[in-house]
């Protein structure tokens, strides 16, 4: 799947159309009215409009993401099928899905949490976040005991989640969700295997970003190749192309978007003592003025410092790659039909409405907040890693 290009729709209306702020892309929902919420729920009951501002008042979820707020979804999403009143209910009887989730911020969690409860308050989900490798880990191995004690597993590891699958851990999407991809889209938005296929909920596009203090005007970056400005001469934090596969799929599109010449350039004006194994504490340095740009940030980052206060700006490309989230089920999930009911309701439109917008992610029903162009990179080759390394000179 390596090279894969999937292009966002842009056929709304300007009025319905997600609002990406510069100021960090922060979500809005503010025009209109509540007619295009998500999905064919009723978001107009007090009760559950009652719900829906308590979590707002508790700082769960902000009221731009509730699902009572939601646009029309874009064209190129389908509905996938509701649940059945028989599945509400066996769920309701379970009372719990227990999750294991490699989004691991705490805006995203809460907001996942709250509008799930929201919606089927008599189903409670649990979220477990940390170290996703130590998490997937452990899935697997109480998957082999026979003593699993969690549900579903969010990954954006093809290379685990093709494990999973093989060793029957986890279900392929459509034995959750009898026939979802007749209706959903391929390309970069199905992970097919040998052993059966899965779906991306989300992406998170990385850009770079720079401090709005220290970069004004023409001097504003709008795509890779302009980092390569002289300008920027040791002022270019940067993330080691080999501190991870996500890091190394981002460089490894850089070098295939701005051609080897440009790469040099971009090599030149970075930063390499420290180079960073991890964006937070890059990113920390860029709010600080250590640095005027810094390379391979989320939006969800941005979005959060902007919110603290920091000089902030983020950038995503027209074209971009970065990490996709598929939901895995357990086979032996311990709570079968909260999970299945969990399923429906991230990849419905509601679901995806929340997901894009509290995680800052692109979602096939709300494209905005990811890219143009998402570039689906699988892996990077050592040959390739060596390139990389060479023309940033490092």
């Amino acid at each position: 799947m390596t090279g894969l290009v999937l292009t966002a729709r842009e056929a709304k209306p300007a009025k319905r159309r997600l609002s990406l702020l510069a100021a960090g892309v922060v979500l809005v929902s503010a025009w209109g009215s509540n007619s295009f919420a998500a999905g064919a729920f009723d978001t107009k009951d007090p009760d559950y409009l009652a719900r829906g501002k308590a979590l707002v008042e508790q700082g769960k979820i902000s009221d731009a993401c509730l699902p009572s707020s939601a646009t029309a979804p874009d064209k190129a999403y389908t509905a996938i099928p509701e649940p059945s009143a028989e599945l509400i209910a066996a769920a309701v009887k379970e009372g719990q899905v227990v999750l294991n989730s490699g989004i691991s911020d705490k805006a995203s969690i809460n907001a996942f949490q709250g509008a799930f409860e929201l919606r089927y308050p008599g189903v409670k989900l649990v979220v477990a976040s940390g170290s996703s490798a130590s998490l997937e880990e452990r899935f697997l191995a109480d998957h082999a005991a026979g003593n699993q004690e969690v549900d579903a597993v969010i990954t954006n590891k093809i290379q685990w989640a093709t494990e999973a699958l093989k060793e029957k851990a986890i279900l392929p999407l459509d034995q959750t969700i009898p026939g979802f991809f007749s209706s959903w889209p391929s390309g970069s938005w199905k992970w097919e295997t040998e052993y059966g296929a899965l779906a991306p909920a989300l992406y998170r596009a990385l850009g770079f970003a720079y401090n709005s203090d220290l970069v004004k005007g023409d001097l504003v970056p709008t795509k890779w190749e302009d980092l390569a400005n002289p300008a920027f001469k040791g002022q270019l934090l940067a993330v080691d192309p080999a501190a991870s596969a996500t890091y190394a799929r981002v460089w490894k599109h850089i070098m295939d978007t701005v051609g080897d010449d440009t790469m040099k350039k971009i090599g030149d004006n970075m930063i390499k003592q420290p180079l960073y194994t991890d964006i937070q504490p890059a990113a920390q340095v860029l709010g600080a003025g250590g640095g005027m740009v810094i390379m391979e940030m989320g939006l969800n980052v941005a979005a959060s410092m902007k919110a603290s206060g920091a000089p902030v700006q983020a950038v995503v490309p027209d074209t971009a790659t970065g990490p996709q989230y598929v939901l895995g089920v357990a086979a032996d999930a311990p709570h079968p039909n909260a999970v299945k009911l969990f399923t429906h309701w991230l990849y419905s439109a509601e679901g995806q409405w929340v997901t894009s917008c509290s995680a800052v992610a692109g979602t096939v029903a709300y494209p905005a907040g990811g890219a143009k162009t998402f570039v689906q990179i699988d892996s990077v080759s050592k040959s390739d890693m060596a390139k990389i390394k060479e023309l940033l000179g490092i």
